[in-house]
């Protein structure tokens, strides 16, 4: 049976320049790649960013019980230009793995699929393994909910997953991420009565109504944080009046905020709190608002058990690292995984988005057998012998 090396796979996948939803062929290379070490794969679409839909791909090895899954994206961001290599050559010089995805995160791929094959090759084991790969993470999101309804309607049930985002910093297992912060987006349009500036009285002005909806938002207290989240933080990113002259109070003035919200929230819940602040001002102000919410990704946290206890003693043996467990960072595929206990694991973030991103060729061995550790300890405890 046929195994792979991290760091050739690696090069293979960073030479697709997979942008936005672009699939270029990757995911017929990986369905090949996974088919030869006996995986069974189907490539699933959802709506992309152009005209084609985007591809994803869904593998699964085996048919019994217990399943470990693993999650990943194709697409990498833009952000291409002034690059001392070029970032689909995929170059190896001086101990590192240059090109774009190359920590975010087609090296992690690379490292998983090289662990599994080399697994399977050595090991007679009773479960079965999946690999989940969207091809949008970085854009619409679209391509792992399509995967998780595809899994649903066949009755599948994961029973663990690793999410393969670059969760290290400094060193390579310093950190696991167990959760995520939610984020939701809002706009903020607050209504007065327009008038002559010279004229107090005859207008109400929705700056200084905003103004102070900003500032009594912004004192809110929306909670204390949790164990491994900080407190949900709100932070106004944009604010707008059209208004062209400088003599005249506008109709009206509005301003966009977003939040990162810790699992003592739902969305519904906070939105039902921030609007009550807001409408609260205003009404003060007898100002009319108009609130829009969108919904980013719900916060999501699986508490501490025996599989994330497992991963941080092998981290331990295989790096020296005490990883510390956390739920920092933005949104992932993970958000989509729904109760499925999981967490994030993977190469260092130090490069990700920028320009010459790279990795240390000893970073993609070091996960590579971390990865394998997971395998074989998962289903040594799950009643293989």
């Amino acid at each position: 049976m046929k195994t792979y090396n991290e760091i050739k796979l690696a090069q293979e996948l960073i030479r697709f320049p997979t942008v936005k939803t672009e699939d270029k062929g990757i995911m017929n290379f990986l369905s090949k790649k996974l088919n030869a070490i006996g995986f069974k794969c189907t490539i699933i679409k959802s709506k992309g960013t152009g005209s084609k839909p985007a591809l994803n791909l869904y593998a699964r090895f085996g048919k019994s019980k217990p399943l470990i899954n693993f999650l990943g994206h194709t697409d990498v961001v833009a952000n291409l230009n002034n690059w001392k290599i070029p970032p689909f050559k995929a170059v190896v010089k001086k101990g590192y793995l240059n090109g774009r995805g190359s920590q975010d995160m087609k090296g992690g791929i690379a490292c998983w699929i090289s662990a599994v094959s080399n697994y399977i090759k050595k090991n007679n084991f009773k479960g079965s393994i999946s690999i989940i790969i969207s091809a949008d993470e970085e854009t619409t999101g679209y391509g792992c909910p399509a995967v998780m309804k595809y899994i649903k309607r066949r009755g599948e049930k994961i029973d663990f997953s690793i999410v393969g985002e670059p969760s290290s910093n400094r060193s390579v297992g310093d950190e696991i991420r167990i959760g995520r912060r939610g984020s939701m987006n809002g706009v903020i349009t607050v209504y007065g009565k327009s008038g002559h500036s010279a004229f107090a009285g005859s207008y109400i002005n929705p700056c200084t109504a905003l103004a102070k909806v900003i500032s009594k938002l912004k004192s809110s207290t929306l909670d204390s944080g949790t164990r491994f989240m900080p407190p949900s933080n709100l932070e106004f990113t944009k604010i707008n009046v059209d208004n062209l002259s400088e003599n005249v109070v506008p109709q009206a003035a509005s301003a966009k905020f977003n939040v990162r919200f810790n699992s003592k929230h739902k969305s519904s819940s906070l939105k039902k709190k921030l609007s009550k602040i807001i409408n609260s001002v205003a009404r003060k102000e007898k100002c009319k608002t108009k609130i829009e919410y969108r919904v980013s990704g719900e916060a999501f946290y699986t508490k501490p058990n025996k599989e994330i206890y497992m991963v941080k003693k092998i981290v331990k043996k295989v790096t020296g690292n005490s990883a510390k467990l956390n739920c920092r960072g933005g949104t992932s595929d993970s958000r989509f995984l729904g109760p499925i206990p999981r967490l994030e694991l993977g190469l260092r973030n130090t490069t990700i988005h920028m320009v010459d991103e790279r990795s240390p060729i000893s970073d993609l061995k070091k996960l590579t057998k971390i990865y394998y550790n997971i395998l074989e300890n998962y289903f040594d405890e799950n009643g293989n012998n």
